[in-house]
C-alpha cells in the first residue's frame, strides 16, 4: 500500500503494514515534525511501519531516520538522501531521483555530522525550540566600584542555543551569571527576548542553600520559578529526569547527583526557557557527572531550552561538545 500513489492532497502517509495510520497535507518538513509528536510511533514496531513521502532530501531523510522508520517510498528523492538512507540501513524505493532538492534547508545539513547535530539545526530552522533569546551588551561589573571583574562583555544566545562558559577560577564566570540574573548591579544591557527584566529563567548553582525545613524533592520541584505547578507537571518533570522515586525524600539528604536531577526537574516543571547552570557537576562523582551530561544533552533534542553552562569539567565539556566562550581578564573570547 505504501508504494501506491499518495491520496489526493496528501504529502506524506504512514502505514502500519497495509493500514493507513497517519497522513498529512503539510509542506516542507512539517509533516515529519508533526509525526514526531504522534503517539502511534510508540505503538508499533519500527519494522512494521512504512512511510510514503512526496519529496525527500537529506533534511527529510535525517528526520525520518531519527523516527526509526525502516521502510520508505519517495516520489522524488535526492542522491544525498539516498546515500544517507543507505548508511543507516533504511529500505528505500522511489519514483524519481534528482541530484539535489532545491531548498535552502538542504545547505544546513552536514552529511558528515551526527544525526542529532543536524536534527538540532532543523528544529531551530523550524522555530521548534522552547528557548528564549539572550542578549548581553557591553556588560561591566566592579566590586565596590573599583576592582573590575567584567569589562564590556557582549554575546548573543539565540533560542535553543547551548554554550559552555569556560575560564580560570576567579575569572568572573559566576559573577557574569549573577549579573544576568540581576543579582548584582552592573553596567550594560541584558535583554530576554528583546526585553529587560529576568523572565522564564532557571538558575542552578554549585551549592544549593541548606534549609532548616525538611523540604521533600516534590516540594522543591513544585516551587518552580515562582509559578504554580500542577501535580501532573511535577510528576512528568520528575519522571523525565529520573527522580520521581525520590519525591518523598528530604531534598537536603540527597546525593549531589540526585539533587541535580531534582533541580533540572524543577526547571522543566516551571517551563524555563533559559537555563543558567553554574558548575553543576563540581561535587559529583564520575558516574553522576556522566548521568548529568546525558540528561542535559537529552534536553537539547527534546525541550530545547537555551542553555548557558559554566563549567571547567573537561569530561562533561568534551561529552557535550557545545560551542565555548572563554572568559579571561574580564573579557570574553
Amino acid at each position: 500500500m505504501y508504494k501506491d500513489r499518495l491520496s489526493k492532497g496528501h504529502t506524506l502517509e504512514l502505514f502500519h503494514l497495509s493500514d493507513l495510520i497517519f497522513s498529512s497535507d503539510g509542506k516542507w518538513l512539517h509533516p515529519l515534525f508533526q509525526l514526531e509528536n504522534e503517539k502511534i510511533l510508540k505503538e508499533y514496531s519500527p519494522d512494521e511501519l512504512f512511510l510514503h513521502d512526496s519529496i525527500s532530501g537529506i533534511a527529510a531523510a535525517t528526520l525520518t531516520i531519527r523516527l526509526g522508520i525502516k521502510h520508505v517510498n519517495v516520489d522524488l528523492i535526492s542522491e544525498g538522501a539516498l546515500r544517507l538512507y543507505g548508511r543507516y540501513g533504511v529500505d528505500v524505493s522511489y519514483r524519481e531521483k534528482t541530484e539535489r532538492i532545491k531548498c535552502v534547508t538542504e545547505s544546513l545539513i552536514d552529511p558528515d555530522d551526527t544525526l542529532d547535530a543536524n536534527y538540532v539545526k532543523l528544529r531551530k530552522k523550524a522555530n521548534l525550540t522552547s528557548g528564549l533569546r539572550l542578549d548581553v551588551k557591553n556588560l561591566s561589573f566592579a566590586y565596590d566600584g573599583k576592582r573590575k571583574i567584567l569589562s564590556d562583555v557582549s554575546f548573543v544566545l539565540n533560542s535553543g542555543d547551548t554554550v559552555i562558559l569556560e575560564g580560570e577560577n576567579g575569572s568572573g564566570k559566576s559573577t557574569l551569571i549573577k549579573c544576568i540574573l540581576s543579582l548584582l548591579k552592573y553596567e550594560g544591557t541584558v535583554l530576554f527576548d528583546g526585553k529587560p527584566g529576568v523572565r522564564d529563567t532557571a538558575y542552578i548553582k554549585q551549592h544549593m542553600d541548606i534549609s532548616p525545613y525538611p523540604l521533600t524533592s516534590r516540594e522543591v520541584v513544585s516551587m518552580a520559578q515562582g509559578k504554580r505547578v500542577s501535580e501532573e507537571e511535577i510528576e512528568l518533570s520528575m519522571r523525565r529526569t529520573g527522580c520521581y522515586h525520590l519525591k518523598d525524600r528530604n531534598y537536603f539528604s540527597l546525593s549531589g547527583g540526585e539533587k541535580e536531577k531534582v533541580n533540572i526537574a524543577r526547571a522543566l516543571a516551571g517551563k524555563a526557557r533559559l537555563l543558567l547552570l553554574d558548575e553543576p557537576t563540581a561535587n559529583l562523582d564520575r558516574e553522576s557527572k556522566e548521568n548529568f551530561a546525558k540528561l542535559i544533552s537529552s534536553l537539547t533534542f527534546s525541550e530545547m531550552p537555551t542553555i548557558l553552562l559554566v563549567s571547567h569539567d573537561k569530561s562533561v565539556n568534551d561529552f557535550l561538545s557545545w560551542p565555548r566562550f572563554h572568559l579571561e581578564g574580564g573579557h570574553l573570547d
